[in-house]
Order: structure tokens, then sequence, then C-alpha cells
């Protein structure tokens, strides 16, 4: 990441809705047992669907696990029965997919999510707010499980919301379909076994994208905690951020910058002189390379230290492994081992951002 981006993205978060703990629901924890019916038809097949689905959530939403187990028997002009298992967590941020037919788990990560658990953002009401925008609405009340919940109406289709999060029926209506998912029993705000989230012991798969998201992650987690950091210092000097009105000088756009870069600043000085060690021998490494399995690898210690900066792994075309590919690879690697030692040599002898940003400005190659 370059300097002066910091400013720029902390500065648009500084905004962020913050409700002191990310909320999905509106209560801390929860387990929903449904009924749930399919029927679907037309002049050649009759398919009738019954089963059962849970959800459940710690952590206001945060922690969130959502099963089916359904039968079908389809009539016709054949008949046939299969069963249809789906079960599919959100673990802060990391989503598993979980594939019954090939046993596999699939693994990764949501960009948005994190952002939203980072900023502690209040979705509670977020149905509600949908719902609206489509147009629906409430057309009454229903007692479903012991529980009052608002029922509402969108061109026949039909959801029961209790408190404005948790769905408690939901009925969908089309010709030639019916489907009714109806709560049968509801827990609420009691202690979650960790039994329930737990999933089957199949192979997981990381999505080729999970280690990138990896950097993402921490580098949201730097932004929230450099905010926090730069609300508490601006609250000493009496100035408020969240001042429409507030105007920001030349010296205080400059205090911002600094605060809000502080924490990167600090991981550049410890890792920057590990990155180039690292990066250097990546070059050689993928030189003597013989295959893409092996070429890869040459990149994990300096995914994993830029893991740790929060800042993005470039990655590099190593399918059919030749020795142009892995000339391309050292030529981009040159590029970006060149721009680490200027930012390196900058962030040694500076303690503000603002300085490394003055020092660094102009020398960079286009990356």
């Amino acid at each position: 990441m370059k300097p002066i981006i910091i400013f720029l993205t902390f500065f648009t978060l500084l905004n962020a809705q913050n409700s002191g703990v990310y909320k999905k629901y509106k209560f801390k924890s929860g387990i929903v047992f449904y009924d749930e019916k399919i029927s679907s038809f037309d002049n050649n097949l009759n398919s009738q669907v019954r089963g059962i689905a849970r959800l459940v959530f710690d952590n206001w939403g945060a922690k969130e696990l959502k099963e089916e187990d359904l039968g079908e028997v389809q009539s016709g002009n054949f008949k046939d029965k299969r069963t249809r298992h789906t079960l599919n967590k959100i673990d802060f941020g990391t989503i598993y997919t979980v594939d019954f037919d090939d046993n596999v788990t699939y693994k990764t990560r949501d960009k948005d999510l994190d952002l939203a658990i980072m900023q502690r953002a209040d979705l509670s009401d977020e149905p509600v707010k949908q719902l609206k925008a489509l147009g629906a609405k409430i057309i009454g009340k229903e007692k479903i499980a012991g529980l009052e919940c608002d029922l509402w109406d969108h061109n026949g289709e039909q959801i029961c919301l209790y408190k404005n999060s948790i769905p408690l029926k939901i009925i969908v209506k089309n010709p030639g379909y019916y489907s009714e998912r109806k709560a049968v029993q509801v827990i609420l705000n009691q202690p979650i076994d960790p039994k329930e989230f737990e999933l089957p012991n199949f192979k997981i798969v990381e999505d080729g994208s999970y280690s990138d998201n990896r950097a993402s992650l921490v580098r949201t987690q730097d932004y929230m905690l450099s905010i926090e950091d730069l609300r508490k210092e601006m609250h000493k000097k009496g100035i408020n951020l969240d001042d429409k009105n507030l105007t920001i000088t030349p010296d205080l756009e400059k205090d911002i910058i600094n605060i809000l870069g502080r924490r990167y600043l600090h991981k550049q000085k410890k890792l920057l002189p590990k990155l180039i060690t690292a990066m250097e021998n990546a070059k050689i490494c993928i030189k003597n390379a013989k295959t893409e399995k092996e070429a890869n690898k040459c990149m994990i210690p300096v995914r994993k230290i830029n893991d740790l900066l929060g800042d993005r792994t470039p990655t590099y075309d190593f399918k059919n492994l030749n020795e142009a590919k892995k000339a391309a690879a050292i030529k981009a690697l040159d590029t970006e081992l060149k721009n680490t030692k200027i930012t390196e040599e900058c962030v040694a002898k500076n303690n503000k951002t603002t300085d490394v940003i003055l020092c660094t400005e102009g020398t960079l190659d286009p990356e």
C-alpha cells in the first residue's frame, strides 16, 4: 500500500456506522428449527419436497450456520426419489460451503462482510429496509412457534419477521410452484453448544483468492484500529471529526495522516527488511523451479510477510511453466523489489508517514 492511500482510505471510513458490535440479528444467539415443504408441478412432472432446516447463530450473527435436509419425490412420466442436503457456515468473515455430493467443504472470505464486522455495523434492521425498498407491506401479524411476528407481503410472496430480523415463515407462490418454510421451535439468547457449528469431516478446499483476502482482513483491522486511535487523539485536542462543518487545515491533515499511518509505518520498519530478503530469495527460487508447484512455493514466504503488512501479493502465471514465464515473473519481482528497497530506506530514516510520502515521491516505478 502506498502511504498516500492510507489517508484517503482511512478518512472515508471515519463516518462508518458503529454500533459497538457487529449485529445481523437483534439477539446475541439463537437456534431456529423449521419445517419445509415445496410443491412444483406441470403437465409432465409433480415434485413434492419435505424436510427440515435450521438456523444457528451466535455473537449477534458473526457466527452463523444454515442447514437444510430435504427429501424429494418426483412423479409423472417417471418416478424418482432423491435427497438434498445443504450446509453453509459463516465464522467472522470466513465462509464455508459444504458439498455433500463430493464430500468437500469450500472455504473463502467475504470482504464486504469483513468490513462490516470491523466497522461493527448494525445490520439487524436490514431485512425490513430491503422489504420496504421492494415495496412490501405489512398485512398483519401471526403467532408462530410462540412468537408474534410481522407478516410482510410482496406480490403474493410473504415473510413473517420477528423483531425485524428473524424469519419465522417464508412463503413463495408462483404458477405451478409453492414453497413454505415455517419455524417450529425458537431458542433465543441461550448459550450455544460449539457442536452446533461443527462441519462434517470433509476435505477443505480454499478459494484461490483466500490468501489475498487474509491481507485484506489485516488491512481492514488496521484501518479500524487506526481510526479509533485517531478519534482518541483528536478528542484530546478538542476536535470532533464527525462535525460536518469541520475545516481540514493543512496542519490538521498532516496530523491525521500521521496518526492513521502510524500502525502501518511501525509494521514497515519491522517487516520491510525481511520482505526484501524474501523477495530476493524468491527470484533465485523461481529461476531454479521446474514445475508450477515449485514456482508457487517460492512465493509463500513473500505472501506471509505481505499478509502481516496487510498488502496484496502479486500473482504470476506459472501454469505450463517455461523459461519465458519465469523471466517475466522475475522481471516483475525486480520492479517490486526496487520499490520496496526505496520505501524501506525512507521508512528507516523517518518516523512520520508524511515524511515517508515526501521521501518516496517521484522515485517509485509504476506497479
